[in-house]
């Protein structure tokens, strides 16, 4: 007769026999208190009192890690009181088995239970749906109707809303691990101390049990809303979890000290130490990282500051402050510093960028600014020398030229005098070529005022100022937008383009369209003749400085103006460009951001187009 368990029918037989062993084992006490000493069957045991073991150590534990948490510390209690229990019951097991030479493992796993019983824990009520098999398909639920944890409790009186027989359940799953050898883990899913009818357990292995205990529910629904904060998990497994999470996230770390482009030191913001190096920072300083650990960061980074940390010692924000780095052999290397404001463990984060190459490029753009303002001096003396020491001779040359013909008209001859005309035609070209070359130095060089233009006042202006003949007509076909720019330029880029579709129209009705329209941000203008046209192969070639289609001597042409209108329209950010077939006339188009940057007397003025 069964009286320390309670089994289905089929297991009987085996809990039978395992009962006399159990009960044969406690049968040999021996208590010896003038010694101190309590002993079973030869093994020396301790008697504690229950609520020592459940309701005192459970508060103690989790006092231990209150900052956690009051659910989270109530969870990592019940697990290290089921990892003790487990491990306490896989040595038990063990222990007893050797001791009564059990070798078969149903009768190993059958003791469990029965000892369960004599040694106090509960008495065990195993469920006949169970399946205690030796591999993972293991499933077992019973009752502990008598729980020494629930019991302990419930005496102290106190009601809790989880589970507490985290020993119970450690205990028994830890001595059926030993016996069948598969990994097991207990679950209890209801508890008296929580005011549940009975203690119900399932055991299973650690990647089922959650399985077994969803078909459980749904197998019976009537429990379902009883069964609440159930625990399932060691203590060991969760801080191995949490130790794997630190690990990998230590190596991330470390592999994105590693990979990232800029010097980093981790320091100890009260010692001012280093505690980590990534290369880069090892290498620019120029020794290996043990050798950098553990040094005070002023001796390398910032020698200035040493003994007044930025951070923590004055308090300020230090971000991208230029500052110097001394190396392990002696030399200064200029850096961008940046410390974070926030800590990690206590300690500052501090990156910096070696900014050698910038500081060079600096300094090479130093010297390239020195020359350039010596060349352009140099331009502009240049082209005071022009308008001065050069258009003085040509005039020279051009009154002398008119005396000649005006006082030896009759001695020179028709010869003479045409002679005399074509030399008064170089002197003006050479006037207007001149003129042209300095028109081009200003542009970019000399500002002036700007000044919002309403193009549809400017350009009739233009084409009045011109005077195109009686057969050419200049047609405006749309309206056109204000530009806020530098007038004298606009005034060049149109009159060039118009002077030019007027100078080389070779048709009997000549017609010129100008029209614009906005695109993406720009205004696109077009300038359309029907003029004798361009080949392809000449597109680039027009645009270059003195360059000319057609000969000097048929057509006053200095070469300049498009030149000219090129670089104005690029300086403002624009492009220019031609559409053209030779006999079917021209298509000069270009562009003029509707927002124009303009630097003046040194300051950056946005002028903005409408």
């Amino acid at each position: 007769m069964l009286d320390t368990v309670k089994v289905p029918r089929e297991f009987e037989q085996v809990f039978r026999t395992v009962q006399e062993y159990v009960s044969r084992y406690f049968q040999e006490k021996n208590e010896d208190a003038s010694k101190g000493t309590i002993e079973i069957f030869g093994q020396r045991y301790i008697l504690v009192r229950a609520a020592s073991m459940s309701v005192d150590f459970f508060e103690a534990v989790k006092n231990l890690f209150q900052d956690w948490g009051q659910e989270k510390a109530s969870d990592i209690a019940r697990s290290l009181l089921f990892d003790l229990a487990h491990a306490i019951g896989k040595m038990d097991a063990r222990n007893f088995h050797e001791k009564m030479d059990l070798k078969d493992p149903i009768e190993k796993l059958s003791a469990g239970p029965v000892h369960f019983s004599h040694t106090g824990w509960a008495f065990v009520d195993i469920f006949p749906e169970s399946k205690p098999t030796p591999d993972e398909n293991y499933y077992l639920i019973y009752d502990h109707p008598f729980s020494f944890e629930s019991d302990a409790w419930k005496k102290k009186g106190i009601r809790t809303d989880f589970p507490v027989c985290a020993m119970n359940a450690g205990y028994s799953s830890g001595w059926c691990e030993e016996s069948f050898g598969v990994p097991l883990v207990a679950s209890e899913i209801m508890c008296q101390a929580k005011g549940d009818q009975t203690c119900r357990f399932i055991m299973a292995h650690p990647d089922k049990i959650e399985h077994y205990i969803q078909e459980y529910l749904k197998a019976n629904p009537e429990i379902a809303d009883k069964v609440t904060k159930y625990k399932i998990g060691r203590f060991w497994d969760e801080r191995r979890k949490i130790e794997n999470a630190l690990h990998e996230g230590e190596q991330r770390l470390q592999t994105i000290l590693d990979s990232i482009s800029t010097g980093v030191l981790i320091i100890n913001a009260t010692t001012h130490e280093i505690i980590d190096v990534n290369p880069l920072a090892a290498e620019i300083i120029g020794l290996p990282r043990e050798q950098i650990i553990g040094k005070v960061c002023h001796k390398f980074v910032c020698p200035a500051e040493q003994g007044k940390c930025p951070i923590t010692d004055l308090g300020q924000t230090v971000d991208n402050s230029e500052q110097i780095l001394l190396t392990a052999d002696g030399n200064e290397i200029p850096i961008l510093k940046t410390v974070s404001t926030t800590t990690l463990n206590g300690n500052l984060i501090e990156s910096f960028v070696d900014i050698r190459e910038r500081k060079e490029a600096e300094q090479r753009q130093a010297q390239l600014l020195h020359r350039l303002k010596k060349v352009n001096k140099e331009l502009k003396d240049f082209a005071y020398i022009i308008s001065h020491d050069l258009k003085a001779p040509l005039r020279g040359i051009k009154i002398l030229a008119d005396w000649i013909a005006t006082d030896y008209a009759e001695k020179l001859g028709e010869d003479g005098k045409e002679q005399i005309n074509l030399l008064l035609g170089r002197v003006e070209r050479m006037q207007s070529l001149i003129d042209g070359v300095l028109q081009y130095s200003r542009v970019g060089r000399v500002k002036e005022e700007i000044v919002r233009i309403d193009l549809n006042e400017l350009v009739p202006n233009i084409i009045d100022t011109l005077a195109p003949p009686e057969n050419i007509t200049i047609t405006i076909e749309n309206e056109l937008p204000t530009i806020v720019c530098e007038k004298t330029r606009l005034i060049q880029v149109f009159q060039n383009l118009l002077s030019n579709a007027i100078k080389f129209m070779d048709k009997p009705q000549g017609q010129i369209k100008i029209s614009c329209i906005e695109e993406n941000g720009f205004w696109r203008f077009s300038i359309v003749d029907n003029g004798p046209g361009i080949e392809e192969k000449h597109y680039e070639k027009i645009f270059r400085m003195f360059e000319t289609l057609s000969p000097r001597d048929g057509f006053e042409s200095t070469g300049v103006g498009l030149t000219l209108v090129k670089r104005i329209v690029e300086m403002y950010g624009g492009e220019i460009w031609l559409q053209s077939e030779r006999g079917s006339g021209s298509t000069f188009l270009f562009t003029l951001p509707k927002t124009i940057d303009l630097s003046i007397n040194d300051k950056q003025i946005v002028a903005a187009s409408c």
